[in-house]
């Protein structure tokens, strides 16, 4: 079993890309009027309403991560 450092991890992330796409453009673009969506359904809906979010979020990522690898390709 692999012991994996917190120090480690944070050397890692990409935090100019964390916060110019996530924070910046996905939070108040995409997730907050997601969420009032959401909310304002019916309850039998929400629960599949949040399915389709969770698959938004795995695209979301993927998107992100293919664009921050195409970045350090070029740098």
């Amino acid at each position: 079993m692999r012991h994996v450092k917190l120090n480690d991890v944070i050397e890692r992330i990409n935090f100019k890309t964390f916060i110019s796409f996530v924070v910046l453009k996905t939070i108040p673009l995409f997730w907050i009027p997601a969420h009032t969506i959401t909310f304002m359904l019916p309850e039998n809906y929400r629960v599949l309403m949040a399915a389709y979010l969770s698959i938004a979020l795995g695209i979301i990522l993927t998107v992100s991560k293919s664009i921050g690898m195409k970045k350090q390709i070029v740098q």
